[in-house]
């Protein structure tokens, strides 16, 4: 019995039914569909603004290429937390292919722009993401940089207190 797995962004719909159709009528063949799984339902969805907003107030300058990447890594690591699972085998391409860049770029670029910004960004939005800032003596590496970037936005603490030291309730 041969096992095929379709990566769900092969076909678009008529393209599966006929797939399906074709590999369906084989005797000794099973043809499974490789669908993501629907977001969490409760789950915060971040929203762009929140994503740069706090780049900013981690010193991260927009104008660097690794405050692009990084802002996509969160986009596609909230939408499937397994590419941080493997980030050099899946994140960074993943980034890479968006950005039409290769993979080794995006790691540079951003690790470039995690040690430009650690020495400038804001110390206590440092402590709040990570629990340690530039002056312990140490920078977060690329993939605690974003999982650390990932939980604070999910946690919404970031959200909250824009809008609190704005005067803005209610406005996300």
């Amino acid at each position: 019995m041969r096992y095929y797995v379709v990566p769900e962004k092969v076909c678009n719909n008529n393209e599966w039914e006929a797939l399906s159709v074709l590999l369906g009528n084989a005797a000794s063949c099973v043809v499974a569909f490789d669908v993501k799984e629907p977001p969490e339902k409760g789950a915060k969805q971040i929203s762009e603004r929140e994503v740069c907003r706090l780049l900013t107030r981690l010193g991260v300058r927009p104008n660097l290429k690794g405050c692009q990447y990084l802002r996509t890594a969160v986009r596609i690591c909230q939408e499937d937390k397994e590419e941080l699972d493997g980030i050099t085998k899946r994140l960074y391409p993943s980034v890479a292919r968006q950005h039409k860049v290769n993979a080794e770029r995006v790691e540079h670029d951003i690790r470039h722009t995690i040690e430009v910004s650690w020495r400038t960004g804001d110390e206590q939005t440092q402590r709040e993401v990570f629990g340690y800032s530039f002056h312990e003596g140490r920078r977060p590496t690329n993939s605690e940089f974003i999982v650390g970037l990932l939980d604070y936005l999910e946690r919404g603490e970031f959200a909250e207190r824009t809008t609190a030291a704005y005067g803005l309730s209610g406005i996300s």
